[in-house]
């Protein structure tokens, strides 16, 4: 597996994301910026960088790859609504939002340990 998942991933979030701004400015109900933001930057930009930076370093082992992909993606299907719930006072938000949250925030730190990996001189993550 190569970063092109991360990359297709990217844009269909970052497309949701443009699609729930346009929604926002069509009606002037702005309660929904932050599910907004998240969309854009969480799912659309670092997903993205995520694919050009593994697409860079195709020596890293697929099965992390992999990895972090499934991280990332169930933590952001989880986050999102859980913020769009929070921006409504919904009761069940809380808890969506803190399992989302420290999904999202765990690919992240796993993503920084893959970058201090594959741009180090050895790689003890390599191969298929």
């Amino acid at each position: 597996m190569n970063g092109n998942i991360f990359l297709r991933t990217s844009v269909v979030f970052l497309c949701i994301g443009i699609v729930l701004g346009l929604y926002m400015g069509g009606t002037h109900d702005f309660t929904q910026m932050p599910t907004h933001a998240h969309l854009n930057l969480v799912g659309g930009v670092l997903m993205f960088l995520a694919g050009l930076f593994y697409n860079g370093h195709p020596q890293l082992s697929r099965r992390m790859t992999l990895v972090h992909y499934a991280i990332a993606v169930i933590g952001l299907v989880i986050f999102i609504p859980g913020i769009w719930g929070a921006q409504t006072r919904a009761s069940w938000a809380e808890p969506v939002v803190g399992i989302g949250s420290v999904l999202t925030a765990v690919q992240i730190v796993f993503f920084a340990v893959m970058v201090f990996i594959g741009t180090g001189k050895k790689s003890a993550l390599t191969g298929s």
